[in-house]
């Protein structure tokens, strides 16, 4: 199980000048320039998103569940009474798709909102691994009649190393249906989950 941990260092500034007035005047500077990098880390975001709109990309207020079939799946569901149970953080909303490793096919798709959980139930008997997309502010486009999905803000991109063997496990009284829980957030600038993963492009994310 890998957990990226986030770090915060806290620095303490001492002076052996009794001129508390400049003190005051340094830290008011730190948070003046503190404000300013982050209205142009906004200007620059809203830049952005304004030139893909204007490149065709759509903005969408997304409800969790399930994405049109148009995103490149067929969605599939089997007989077990199985779930993957995903709780998501304040810090980001999610895309996943849950992947067939057998042939590549994504069989669900999936949209959830931060600080929110959503359950995908009724996965057919195999093996899967995920794809999971972290963001703010997902934009669709189509392109060649194929829908295609990005966040504009704070994107990231990851494969699952971990694989969910959905299969029936034989017992002595007869089988039992394995489910699975996963906790996603993102935290300052680094990501905490409860997987082991690696990050992959915002193209291979949606082939």
């Amino acid at each position: 199980m890998k957990r990226i941990r986030i770090i915060l260092a806290i620095f303490i500034i001492s002076s052996c000048s009794d001129d508390s007035k400049q003190i005051n005047g340094d830290l008011d500077n730190t948070f003046t320039e503190q404000s300013s990098e982050e209205k142009l880390a906004t200007e620059k975001y809203l830049r952005k998103k304004e030139k893909l709109i204007s490149d065709g990309w759509q903005d969408r207020n997304n409800e969790n569940g399930q994405f049109p079939t148009c995103y490149n799946f067929t969605p599939q569901k089997g007989n077990l009474q199985n779930s993957l149970n995903v709780y998501v953080g304040s810090g980001t909303d999610v895309a996943i798709k849950v992947m067939n490793i057998e042939n590549e096919k994504c069989v669900r798709y999936v949209f959830i909102n931060s600080d929110t959980d959503y359950s995908i139930e009724n996965i057919p008997e195999g093996q899967y691994y995920l794809k999971i997309a972290y963001g703010k502010d997902w934009l669709s486009k189509n392109v060649n009649g194929q829908c295609i999905g990005k966040f504009v803000k704070n994107p990231m991109y990851e494969k699952g190393d971990d694989i969910l063997d959905f299969n029936k496990i034989t017992t002595a009284d007869g089988y039992s249906i394995p489910s699975y829980s996963l906790q996603l957030d993102v935290v300052s600038s680094g990501t905490s989950n409860s997987f082991d993963s690696q990050n992959i492009s915002e193209n291979d994310f949606n082939k």
